[in-house]
């Protein structure tokens, strides 16, 4: 059976390989001797084949790395296959890892309806206009009580300011709202007949 870089590595085709000379061999003519080889171990530990080049290139810049270590006694093919067996594993942790993470995100919204977001967009202006038109102390309270939803207790307390004082702010700016709202509506009425 001819060896291709589609043909998944058998044990006994893993077993024969050419046999390393005395001294380390160069990066070089690791890669040349046993780039199909890293590449059908990878496809053999389950790495898809469009991901198995990826995996022959990490385990060749571990062999750059590493060619140093490596002790002539040994097989090659069977340091190869370690090599290639840890970044698999590390590449398939790592895939876990990330599907985990993503798994824990909430998708996000589907996106609205061009109407939905121009309703949006209109009421945060009409929000933003009405809280410009409030002096500070106003402001400041109306956004605490009814934005962040703080009681009136936790107002005082974080504003330094009696309950009281708190109390009459909210509803000053409340009907300050209200009154706004009112103008608003008015306007709105108004404007299909000046046309």
């Amino acid at each position: 059976m001819s060896k291709t870089l589609d043909t998944p590595l058998t044990s006994a085709g893993f077993a024969a390989g050419p046999a390393i000379e005395c001294g380390a061999p160069s990066v070089r003519e690791v890669f040349t001797r046993h780039l199909g080889t890293v590449w059908r171990i990878a496809r053999a530990l389950g790495v898809a084949a469009d991901e198995a080049d990826d995996v022959a290139q990490e385990v060749f810049l571990v062999v750059h790395r590493r060619l140093h270590t490596f002790e002539p006694s040994r097989s090659l093919p069977a340091w190869l296959f370690g090599i290639t067996r840890n970044v698999v594993l590390m590449r398939q942790r790592a895939h876990t890892r990330r599907e985990r993470r993503l798994s824990a995100v909430e998708p996000p919204a589907p996106p609205r309806e061009p109407e939905a977001s121009l309703e949006l967009q209109q009421a945060a202006a009409f929000m933003q206009e009405f809280l410009d038109g409030l002096d500070e102390d106003k402001r400041v309270v109306f956004l605490l009580a009814d934005v962040e939803g703080l009681t009136a207790s936790e107002i005082a307390e974080a504003l330094e300011i009696p309950l009281g004082t708190v109390f009459s702010r909210l509803r000053a700016a409340r009907i300050k709202l209200e009154q706004f709202s009112q103008r608003l509506r008015a306007r709105s009425v108004r404007r299909p007949h000046d046309r």
